[in-house]
């Protein structure tokens, strides 16, 4: 079953929400709170990750077509 995660992106954090069973999770936009976010998706096969582009501070998020490990 695809997961679908939607991630509100600002300067210093990241929000995000589980659709399927409305899991949330806050995190800093920086290295460990990327870490810790992905930590979170991964335990999921099929996930659908969907956020807005907002001026630079989503850069970090999506190099190479997926989220910045650190």
């Amino acid at each position: 079953m695809q997961q679908t995660i939607g991630i509100d992106i600002a300067k210093d954090t990241l929000d995000a929400y589980r659709l399927g069973d409305g899991h949330r999770l806050s995190v800093g936009n920086n290295r460990e709170g990327h870490r810790l976010l992905l930590k979170w998706i991964g335990a999921f096969q099929k996930t659908l990750i969907v956020f807005e582009a907002t001026g630079p501070y989503h850069r970090g998020n999506y190099p190479r077509g997926g989220l910045a490990g650190g």
